[in-house]
């Protein structure tokens, strides 16, 4: 017992004897002294780069012999050797650290530390350099303009021709496709025979349900505060006024485009775009509709009662009823589209429309084209569909005794004024 005791005793004076060097150790730090030696360095660094700003030059001939003296094949194969005993070390002690729990646990408890010490960094250091607007705004546009934007431009110039000569050598080695699909496909097809496709779809429903339950309760606590409600609220009609006056700005440069920058345009569309790849597009989509339908007859109409089930039809009706008195009242607000439905101008568009049908009358498409429809139609389900719709429309409107006398009297009435009107037009005459 007095042996475990003497080397506590000793731990003990042991970790005192190290926290008292490194007091010592931090109160012997002499900032003056550093500061005194980061500016001797500064203006050394000064007066070298204006007595030779090429002094760097100096060390090229060392560098090309290096480059030229050194076997990259190698210091290739060593650096993969090298790597490879650090993948096998960073094996065995993730092994062995994962094999206590004890010690699991002690590591994660380290994450919350390490983050609490960054958010507390970055915190004193966001508080510490609050600025006034004007001078906040003006470092920064002093930061862009010092910028080398046409360097910039020129590294962003030989990216792109990297990529197209990149393009280019995938087209030339894959002979009769791209060579990248090959590749591609042969990657993911070894990545997905190694991949547990349930394991992660199931991850993938996890995430979706973990992202439910996230963004569930972040609204749910936003709506109960009506400040979180109004600033989400002008944020969002912000940005969307934002993105609307950028996007009305450059609708309005496009339309004073000259003519030939736009017959240039269609003229690239024309090379460029594939309409014919586009139409078998909805091809494929209208067929994957059809036999989904054919497979799953039930399907469809199960979806649509499940949803139209969920509405609340009257309160959808008073929704739509005042969308369409707004609509209206906006479009009569529109001096064009009052002007459109002005009587005279309607009978002007039908006088129009009616010259134009009887202009392709006249040409015989029309009687040729009805001639044909009316050859297609079955006379005797054409027959069918008449009877039930007449005798149909007799036997709802006789139920109803009131219905029957108010049509005879508008019917009556129509009648009579129809007779006045031609009488008198004899008469007058």
């Amino acid at each position: 017992m007095g042996h475990e005791e003497a080397e506590v005793k000793e731990e003990a004076r042991s970790v005192a004897e190290g926290v008292e060097r490194l007091e010592r150790a931090l109160s012997q730090w002499d900032g003056r002294a550093a500061a005194e030696r980061a500016n001797y360095r500064s203006m050394v660094m000064m007066a070298a780069h204006a007595e030779s700003p090429d002094m760097a030059r100096g060390a090229f001939g060392s560098i090309e012999d290096a480059m030229s003296g050194t076997d990259f094949g190698k210091l290739r194969e060593a650096v993969t050797a090298a790597l490879g005993y650090l993948t096998r070390v960073a094996e065995k002690s993730i092994e062995e650290a994962t094999a206590n729990p004890v010690i699991i646990a002690n590591l994660i408890g380290i994450v919350p530390a390490a983050a609490n010490s960054i958010i507390e960094m970055l915190l004193v250091l966001l508080e510490s350099v609050e600025l006034p607007p004007e001078i906040l705004a003006s470092a920064l546009f002093n930061t862009v303009t010092a910028l080398d934007a046409e360097k910039l431009g020129k590294v962003l110039s030989v990216m792109s021709e990297q990529v197209e000569s990149l393009h280019a050598g995938n087209l030339i080695l894959g002979g009769d496709g791209p060579r990248l699909r090959a590749v591609s496909t042969e990657f993911a097809k070894r990545v997905l025979d190694n991949l547990d496709i349930d394991a992660a779809a199931g991850a993938l429903v996890a995430l979706g349900e973990d992202v439910e339950a996230l963004s569930g309760s972040l609204v749910e606590l936003a709506a109960r505060d009506p400040r979180a409600v109004r600033a989400i609220a002008r944020a969002s009609s912000s940005v969307a006024g934002s993105m609307t006056r950028a996007v009305s700005a450059a609708l309005d440069e496009a339309a004073a485009w000259p003519d030939e920058l736009l017959v240039e345009l269609a003229r690239i569309d024309r090379e460029h775009s594939d309409a014919a790849e586009a139409g078998r597009a909805v091809d494929s989509l209208v067929t994957l509709a059809l036999r989904y339908r054919e497979a799953n007859p039930d399907a469809n109409r199960e979806m649509l009662t499940d949803l139209l089930r969920a509405v609340n039809t009257e309160r959808l009706e008073l929704v739509l009823k005042g969308a369409a008195a707004d609509l209206g009242q906006a479009a009569l607000a529109n001096p064009g589209v009052r002007i459109a439905l002005e009587p005279e101008e309607v009978g002007r568009r039908i006088s129009g429309m009616l010259a134009d049908f009887n202009r392709a009358a006249e040409r015989g498409r029309f009687a040729e084209y009805l001639s044909r429809m009316a050859g297609a139609i079955d006379p005797e389900e054409l027959g069918a569909a008449v009877r039930n719709g007449t005798l149909g429309m007799a036997d709802a409107v006789f139920s109803s005794a009131g219905l029957v006398r108010s049509i005879l009297r508008t019917a009556a009435a129509g009648a009579w004024k129809l007779a006045s009107g031609v009488f008198r037009l004899i008469f007058e005459r």
